[in-house]
C-alpha cells in the first residue's frame, strides 16, 4: 500500500475518533470546548519474580471539578503482575488486615500510617531472623475494615519456613469527629503481634490475617477534644481453602473480600478474643473502688477508669463516654493503683495528657484473672472544667464507671 493511501486512512480514523469523543462528551453534558487538549497517563508496574503469573490490567477515570464552569478527566492506567506461583522452593505470604474498632461516640472514620511489615521466621538447619516488605508502609482506614479483609503487601519468604510474629509502627493517625479531622495521639505504637499457632510457609500461595483492634477516646473536653488510640493486634494464618477463592487477587494491595459471615473467621474471633467484665464497682466521696476480670483470650493492659456522673444522662456506645469533661478519670498503675489525672491549663491540654500517658505504664492483667482497681481520697468530678471556671456540685443518684485498656473496654452503673 503506497504512503499517501496510508496517510487518507490514518487522517480517517483520527476524524472518527475526534467525533466520538465529541458526540460522548454531549452525551456526558460535557461542551466540547471543556475537553481537556491533553490527556496525561500514569503506568506503574509492580512484579514479584514468579515462574507462573497473570497479569492484569487496570483503566480508571477519574472526574474531579475544580470550579463550577471547569471539569478535568485524569485517566490512570497501571498495569500489575499478579503472582498465582512462586519460584520453586518460594512461597509468597501475602498480608491482610481487618478491625473491628471500638470508637467513641462522634468519632465516624479513623486514619493510620504504619511503617514497613517485618516477618519473623525460622528455619531447621539456616536459623531465624527477619524479613521485611518493600514498602515503606501506607495510609489506611480502619473504620473500612470492619468486617472486611484486605490486601496489605506480599513478602517471599522460604517454603519450609516457620513464621511466628509480625511486626510494625502506626506511626500517627486521624479521627474524624463530628465532620472534622483531628490529630489522634497513638498511645500503642509500636507493634510486634503473635500469629496465633505459627504457620508454616508452603510452596505458593500463603495468607496471614492481621487483626487490629484500635481503642479511640476522647480526653480533651466536648469543644476541645484531644483523642488518643491504643491498639493491640493478632495475627492467623488464612485457611488454605479459603485462598483458592481468591488466588488470583490475594497479592493485589488494596483487594478486599468479606470475612464477616466467614465461619473459619468466627471460630478464629470467638476463641480468641480479648476481653474484660466489671464484676462489681463502689463508689463514694472518699473510695473508688472497682473490680475487673479477663474473660477473653490473652493477657490485657488495663489503661484508664473513668467514673462519670450521670445527672446529665450522657450517652455512650457501652464502652465509655463521648468525652471526660465533668468526670473523675484515673491512670492505672502498674500495682492497680489509681492516679487522678487533671486537666488545668488549657494551652498545655494535650501535652499534658501525653506526658502523663507516657509515664503510666498501665496493669497487666493475666489471661482468667481478676484485680480491684482502688483508689482512696476524695473524689472530684471536675476533669477539664476547671479550663471553664467555677465548678459547681450537683448531686447524682447514679455513676457510669469505665475501664478502658489496650483493645478491651467495659462499663458498669453504680447507684448510689
Amino acid at each position: 500500500m503506497s504512503s499517501k493511501k496510508n496517510v487518507i486512512i490514518s487522517g480517517f480514523i483520527a476524524l472518527v475518533f475526534a467525533l466520538l469523543i465529541i458526540v460522548a462528551s454531549m452525551f456526558a453534558g460535557i461542551a466540547p470546548h471543556q475537553i481537556p487538549q491533553t490527556t496525561t497517563q500514569y503506568t506503574s508496574t509492580s512484579t514479584l519474580t514468579s515462574t507462573s503469573s497473570t497479569v492484569q490490567t487496570t483503566t480508571t477515570t477519574i472526574t474531579s471539578i475544580t470550579q463550577p464552569t471547569s471539569t478535568s478527566t485524569t485517566t490512570s492506567t497501571s498495569t500489575t503482575t499478579i503472582t498465582t506461583s512462586a519460584p520453586s522452593g518460594k512461597g509468597i505470604l501475602s498480608i491482610l488486615f481487618t478491625d473491628p474498632p471500638r470508637l467513641a461516640e462522634g468519632v465516624t472514620e479513623v486514619y493510620i500510617n504504619y511503617s514497613k511489615i517485618g516477618i519473623h521466621y525460622s528455619k531447621p538447619n539456616l536459623g531465624q531472623g527477619w524479613v521485611w516488605t518493600k514498602s515503606e508502609g501506607m495510609n489506611l482506614n480502619l473504620t473500612s475494615l470492619d468486617g472486611i479483609a484486605q490486601a496489605i503487601e506480599s513478602i517471599e519468604i522460604e517454603s519450609g519456613s516457620f513464621i511466628n510474629l509480625i511486626r510494625f509502627n502506626i506511626t500517627g493517625a486521624i479521627v474524624e469527629y463530628n465532620g472534622k479531622n483531628y490529630t489522634a495521639f497513638v498511645r500503642t505504637g509500636n507493634l510486634t503481634i503473635t500469629i496465633i499457632g505459627g504457620a508454616e510457609i508452603i510452596e505458593g500461595v500463603n495468607g496471614l490475617l492481621v487483626d487490629i483492634e484500635p481503642t479511640v477516646f476522647n480526653m480533651g473536653t466536648k469543644d476541645e477534644p484531644f483523642f488518643v488510640l491504643t491498639a493491640v493486634a493478632k495475627g492467623y494464618p488464612v485457611p488454605q481453602e479459603e485462598i483458592e477463592e481468591i488466588r488470583d487477587k490475594i497479592h493485589v494491595p488494596g483487594f478486599k473480600f468479606e470475612i464477616r459471615n466467614r465461619m473459619w473467621w468466627q471460630r478464629l474471633r470467638q476463641m480468641h478474643a480479648s476481653s474484660i467484665e466489671i464484676t462489681s464497682a463502689k463508689v463514694l466521696s472518699n473510695l473508688l473502688e472497682v473490680n475487673v476480670k479477663n474473660t477473653g483470650e490473652g493477657d490485657v493492659m488495663l489503661r484508664l477508669v473513668i467514673v462519670f456522673p450521670l445527672y446529665t444522662r450522657m450517652s455512650w456506645r457501652g464502652y465509655f463516654p463521648a468525652f471526660f469533661e465533668g468526670a473523675a478519670v484515673f491512670l492505672i498503675k502498674q500495682d492497680g493503683t489509681l492516679q487522678p489525672l487533671q486537666l488545668r491549663y488549657k494551652q498545655n491540654m494535650g501535652e499534658d495528657v501525653k506526658s502523663m500517658l507516657m509515664v503510666s505504664r498501665g496493669y497487666k492483667l493475666e489471661q482468667g484473672k481478676s484485680v480491684e482497681l482502688k483508689y482512696e481520697g476524695e473524689l472530684t468530678f471536675e476533669y477539664g472544667l476547671r479550663l471553664k471556671g467555677t465548678i459547681t456540685p450537683i448531686p447524682v443518684s447514679e455513676y457510669l464507671v469505665a475501664v478502658i485498656g489496650d483493645g478491651v473496654a467495659d462499663t458498669y452503673i453504680v447507684k448510689v
